[in-house]
């Protein structure tokens, strides 16, 4: 069917290229458990894979999906994927679409489709038997809006999105742009807000870390500020292990998006981003400033 991926720290070459239609074989669902924590089962969205894959109808289940110049073996799944089985025993979906993501232009043409695949493999769980509302799903870049779309055509309610610097260009004005509406929470941080990630609030709740543009560090590397997205959402994973002691990113509540870039928010600290936990009746926008070296979160 495909190989197995291990995961790995990798980089890509960018190509250029357009959108075209993805075939039945180039979206893979890359399963990650306590049981091949590195290696992965990889399944189609077909109801043969699925039925013959070890995927545990019992446990909680993370979707994630990549950006654009990334693979399921890239920086995201080495980070999330670990932390997440560190944190809970559950299925890891992560959703290689490398075929169709090659470069920015092309990876945005194939996002709607990227969505829609998810969404069948989702709605055929569903007809096994599975609940839906154990699915959260979490993607970077363009795997944000990606959620969105495979949120909104998923039959049932997804209850939880995490959306990790969701891209701005191409998507002010698209009818497939991730919004509130697609998930029962849906929870956003913007580390590149105005450069690579989209600006403006796009969900329940809305993080903006260090001012939401420029993660400390970085300098002006869009490209590492982007990264902390998913390395400030593994950390914060991490941090429910009942042994780590670890500190959380508490937010300070903002009166708008201007006190929030201006790290001026002086409202209350009562939201805490990304973990593991559940989370209800949260919603607006919130800063917090971080350290510049692990643990990054300073409670």
């Amino acid at each position: 069917m495909c190989a197995m991926f291990k995961l790995a720290l990798v980089m890509c070459v960018f190509v250029t290229a357009h959108g075209f239609n993805l075939g039945p074989t180039q979206i893979v669902f890359h399963l990650f458990t306590r049981q091949n924590p590195t290696q992965s089962e990889p399944l189609l969205p077909t109801q043969a894979s699925i039925l013959a894959s070890t995927f545990d109808y019992d446990r909680r289940t993370v979707i994630t999906i990549h950006s654009y110049k990334d693979s399921v073996a890239g920086n995201f799944n080495a980070h999330l994927v670990p932390a997440y089985l560190a944190v809970e025993d559950l299925n890891v979906l992560a959703v290689d679409w490398t075929p169709g993501a090659s470069n920015y232009v092309q990876g945005l043409s194939n996002v709607p489709q990227v969505g829609a695949v998810i969404a069948q493999f989702v709605n055929l769980l569903a007809d096994f038997g599975y609940n839906t509302a154990n699915i959260r799903i979490v993607g970077v870049g363009l795997g944000g809006h990606a959620a969105g779309v495979a949120a909104r055509r998923t039959t049932g309610t997804i209850p939880h999105i995490i959306a990790l610097d969701p891209s701005l260009h191409g998507w002010t004005y698209s009818e497939h742009k991730l919004t509130k509406n697609d998930a029962q929470l849906v929870e956003v941080i913007h580390t590149t807000a105005g450069h690579y990630g989209y600006d403006e609030p796009l969900g329940d709740i809305d993080f903006y870390p260090n001012g939401g543009s420029w993660q400390t560090g970085c300098g002006g590397v869009v490209s590492c500020s982007h990264t902390y997205a998913f390395v400030f959402y593994a950390e914060s994973l991490r941090a429910e292990i009942p042994s780590a002691n670890a500190p959380r990113f508490i937010g300070t509540a903002c009166n708008s998006l201007e006190e929030a870039t201006s790290l001026v928010c002086d409202g209350a600290r009562d939201a805490v981003f990304g973990g593991n936990l559940e989370k209800s009746n949260v919603s607006g926008i919130y800063s917090f400033v971080t350290n510049i070296t692990p643990p990054f979160a300073r409670d």
